[in-house]
């Protein structure tokens, strides 16, 4: 074996030294071409340094580059180009001529030679100069120490690859040179590749500078080489690869020819030993194998009969005599074995015999067939203590161990006892898990019984208390050697009646449980009142054995649940009841066959006032006030509520005629004639009341009080400080009311609403460039209804918003639709204060719409009525500025009618007012009219506004404001709200 070994290290280092030569041959064959290619760019920097120190003959102008540039790419025609570059990196000058100005500010290298101010290397690129891929040089020039310009020496990298291709170097070789960026800008032999490509594409990746023999993609061998031609943070990188595939092939031939007559000749001798062995030895040793399996079964086999060697033979003989005995003593054994076995069969325990250094040697019963060694066995900290156990068998021979273990907590015990020899244990291993689970239950009934919230008694049969637990004490007072031995009776507290009591015993002797709600007394001899559970616990006989107990102190809650009660049933300001207290009330009467009552429904006028003057204490004061007052005329039969705000709701039972409730009415106004007293100020104030009788009136809770509220708001209408009765009419009202918001909600959705236009014209020449949108409703069984009769109920539910909403996409499209036929065109659009005044509106993202389809702001006018702009500094005036600083146009609708307030239209960036259809009716016989006309329309050209006239309808009317200056005419003297088709009629027939 020595010998093949040193035989074999021989073979290898012969063929390591073979590759070590070749490797060499191509280093130096490397170092030969990185000094001549090093030797062309040291060449390159030395000639632009002596360029760079004759700054004076490097002088030009227009563009034209001085003679030196010439003569240098006269002597050194391997550059395609010389050019010379400001600081900034505008190129002055070029041999080549260029079509337009160049800046190389963000060339690396001409950014490299400014900041280090040395020759600098470029990159791969492609020079705008000479429209070819080039590598470029530079070198700053300096005259009286400052920067001056930048030399740029320009080679094409096809005459690097061409001065490669010049080169003797061995068939096969690959050279590249690459920029630092590791983009080739050179190549030998010339690839169809383009150059500038990364060198990772065709070499391997980490090169260093000591030949590294490689198989390529084709799997040839190449020693690659990779070397600096100039060590500058533009250096430039060269990369051999020179073929090793014919030196590789050779070695691994003769490498390949050794080996294998070494092997053969190895084989031979190894056949030779073999057969030597087999006859002299491993025959005989065969038969004694076969004789030693025979005896493991139970049989003997004949040696002597088999030719063998004499040692052999004796030896034979020995072990028949040997086998002979141990056979008639593995039958003794089995026999006794046999009795052990069904001995431990018959146990619910496990065992393992095991050695003292916990070898498991034997093993039976189910605990122990899940594992063959005790950390299998054993949980991680039961198998440590057992081994320890083990160790110590001489001095402890026993130990009791008990454990958990999975997921259901399954119990063990585990008993390790030493054996007499001491070498040996028995491990028994027994399951307690129903033991255990016996134990933590009583543990766990004891830990509930000593430390539950609840109270706990045990009795016997008949009442007398066993036990009690520590709520029990805390609850009641009692200790426990008080009450033990004594009846519950200690705890009575005189509430229930005996018939109560029999009830509670009748149902624990028939059913053995009772649970109920019972006031008991404390020690201290306070009530308490508690949540009782009585169960009854039976003896083997089925007789009550034991009661036991279970209550909670529920005092608290019962006060809490009586406090909440009061407080949702009743008002915490006047201590009357509430709302809900009254509709209890009112549905319990109402419940009653053959009820007459009435509703009065009171409402404080101008309570509002109070609140925003004096603030809400006063106003608090005021409504206690009140209900005291109120509360004097208080009659049998005669209920008084506040229901929210400063809202009083008097029910009057027993009440058959209008008379008599107006009777009360009048008599709740007579209240209101004292005076009250505000921290010493006198203050007045009167109520306005609605009158409902039931059952003419309604014969509900919510019909009564809406019928109430209802006529409420018809004595407010009628001047306030008095009284109004539901009637037919105000119930045909509410009807036509509810009919028509159900219509108005429908026809959102069957897109009932159409929208009409009302051409505005200009004065002077009739041109219509304006329209005004209004929206009609077409009812499918009433015809077409005036935004008059519906605009007020959506604005009063809130429905404006869809409205106008609507509005505005149809004003869009129509926008659209006219612009591009008709070309310039503005539509105005009237906007409710609901719309500027709601939380949440769609106001502000009409700017982002129109800019969706193309539409402008200015191209919309928003109309808005006077009152909106006194709302002061609020909601409203915000999103109204928004909207004017978003570009839209701000028209003031029905001016003059209002408060007209020069102050608001300086304030508010109005863009138009339209008079008053009412001013221009009159211009024609009314003088005073047409002045108001003349002195509205001079005033607001004043302020730089437009003005349009509203409702013009004789050709006088229209002459008469043409001469006073009105820019815009509206009415049905041009032309009445018409369709979409019939206002691009008219658009054309103009």
């Amino acid at each position: 074996m020595p010998g093949f070994l040193l035989i074999l290290a021989l073979l290898f280092a012969q063929r390591s030294n073979m590759l070590q030569l070749q490797e060499q041959q191509a280093l130096m064959y490397a170092n030969q071409v990185a000094t001549l290619q090093h030797a062309e760019v040291a060449a390159t920097q030395t000639l632009l340094q002596q360029l760079a120190y004759q700054p004076d003959n490097l002088q030009h102008h227009g563009g034209r580059c001085p003679q030196l540039l010439s003569n240098a790419q006269h002597l050194s025609p391997s550059f395609a180009n010389f050019g010379l570059a400001k600081p900034d990196g505008n190129v002055t000058c070029s041999l080549s001529k260029i079509s337009g100005p160049i800046s190389i500010a963000d060339r690396p290298y001409f950014q490299q030679a400014i900041d280090e101010g040395t020759f600098s290397i470029g990159e791969y690129q492609h020079d705008r100069s000479i429209d070819s891929a080039t590598l470029n040089f530079a070198h700053p020039v300096y005259q009286h120490g400052q920067l001056v310009m930048v030399i740029i020496a320009v080679k094409r990298l096809s005459h690097w690859s061409r001065s490669l291709s010049r080169l003797t170097l061995p068939q096969g070789t690959r050279v590249m040179i690459a920029d630092h960026t590791r983009a080739i800008v050179a190549e030998y032999p010339y690839s169809t590749e383009p150059l500038g490509r990364a060198v990772s594409s065709d070499w391997p990746a980490s090169l260093s500078e000591q030949a590294v023999l490689l198989n390529d993609a084709n799997g040839h061998h190449y020693v690659y080489i990779r070397l600096p031609l100039l060590a500058a943070r533009g250096e430039l990188s060269i990369y051999f690869a020179f073929p090793f595939e014919a030196a590789w092939q050779q070695t691994q031939r003769h490498f390949a020819l050794v080996l294998s007559s070494f092997f053969i000749l190895l084989c031979l001798l190894i056949w030779l030993a073999r057969y030597r062995l087999n006859k002299t030895l491993l025959l005989p040793l065969t038969q004694f194998r076969q004789a030693i399996a025979a005896l493991a079964q139970g049989r003997t086999l004949d040696l002597t009969r088999h030719t063998m060697p004499q040692e052999l033979a004796v030896l034979g003989e020995h072990f028949e005599n040997m086998a002979k005995v141990r056979l008639q003593t593995e039958q003794q054994l089995t026999h006794k074995h046999t009795e052990l076995q069904t001995l431990l069969s018959a146990l619910p325990d496990s065992y393992l015999r095991v050695d003292t250094q916990g070898q498991v040697l034997a093993k039976h019963g189910n605990l122990v067939q899940q594992g063959n060694t005790l950390s299998e066995l054993f949980p991680h900290h039961i198998h440590k203590r057992i081994r320890v156990a083990l160790t110590l068998l001489k001095e402890q021979p026993q130990l009791l161990l008990e454990y958990t273990q999975g997921e259901n907590q399954q119990g063990y015990e585990v008993r390790v006892q030493g054996m007499s020899h001491g070498e040996e244990a028995v491990i028994v291993i027994r399951d307690i898990s129903h033991r255990k689970r016996q134990e933590e239950a009583l543990n766990l009934a004891a830990l509930v019984y000593n430390n539950s919230s609840e109270g706990m008694v045990i009795t016997d049969a008949h009442g007398y208390i066993l036990d009690v637990n520590l709520a029990f004490v805390e609850v009641t007072g009692f200790s426990a050697q008080e009450a033990i031995g004594k009846t519950t009776a200690i705890l009575n507290s005189g509430k229930h009646d005996r018939d109560f009591y029999r009830q509670m015993w009748h149902a624990l002797n028939d059913t053995g449980r009772w649970q109920g709600e019972i006031v008991n007394q404390r020690k201290n001899g306070e009530l308490y009142t508690e949540w009782l559970t009585i169960d009854t616990v039976y003896d083997e006989q089925g007789a009550p054995y034991r009661r036991v107990a279970i209550f909670t102190d529920i005092t608290d809650n019962k006060r809490k649940d009586e406090q909440l009660w009061r407080q949702s049933h009743y008002d915490s300001l006047t201590d009357l009841p509430n709302r809900t207290s009254l509709k209890k009330h009112l549905n319990t009467l109402l419940e009653t066959p053959g009820t007459s009552l009435a509703i009065l429904l009171l409402d404080l006028d101008h309570f509002k006032d109070i609140n925003d003057t004096l603030g809400h204490y006063y106003g608090d004061q005021l409504l206690a006030q009140v209900a005291k007052a109120l509360q004097s005329l208080e009659q049998p039969g005669l209920t008084l509520s506040r229901i929210g705000g400063d809202e009083f709701v008097i029910i009057c039972e027993h009440c058959r005629t209008q008379a008599h409730a107006i009777s009360l009415a009048e008599r709740v106004l007579k209240v209101f004639k004292q005076d009250f007293i505000l921290e010493g100020e006198h203050c007045q104030i009167g109520a306005s009341i609605g009158i409902a009788l039931s059952p003419r009136d309604g014969d509900s809770s919510e019909l009564l009080l809406k019928a109430a509220d209802q006529a409420m708001y018809q004595a407010k209408s009628l001047g306030r400080n008095g009284y109004a009765c539901f009637d037919s009419a105000l119930r045909q009202q509410n009807e036509q009311r509810l009919v028509m918001l159900r219509d108005m909600r429908q026809a959102l959705t069957d897109a009932q609403f159409v929208m009409y236009y009302q051409p505005i014209v200009t004065m002077q020449t009739r041109q219509i460039h304006k329209a005004e949108a209004l929206i009609r409703w077409q009812h499918p069984d009433k015809g077409m209804i005036s935004p008059g009769h519906f605009i007020p109920l959506a604005e009063e539910t809130q429905l404006i918003h869809q409205l106008g909403e609507f509005a505005f996409q149809q004003t869009l499209q129509t926008l659209s639709h006219l612009q591009q036929r008709h070309g310039a065109f503005q539509i105005s659009l009237n906007v409710s204060p609901v719309q500027f005044n709601a939380k949440h509106t769609s106001l502000l993202k009409w700017q982002e719409q129109l800019h969706d389809a193309n539409l402008q702001p200015e191209d919309v006018v928003i109309e808005i009525t006077e009152g909106l702009m006194m709302q002061g500094e609020g909601r409203s005036q915000a999103r109204l500025g928004q909207l004017i600083q978003q570009g839209f146009s701000i028209a003031l609708d029905d001016f003059g009618t209002g408060y007209s307030s020069l102050a608001y239209l300086k304030q508010m960036d109005t863009d138009l007012i339209k008079i008053d259809k009412r001013f221009v009716d009159g211009i024609e016989h009314n003088e005073d009219d047409l002045v108001l006309c003349e002195t509205m329309i001079m005033m607001a050209h004043q302020l730089g506004l437009k003005v349009i006239a509203e409702g013009i309808e004789t050709a006088t009317q229209h002459e008469l404001l043409k001469q006073a200056g009105c820019d815009y005419g509206q009415g049905y003297f041009y032309a009445k709200p018409m369709s979409l088709a019939d206002l691009e009629a008219l658009l054309y027939n103009s």
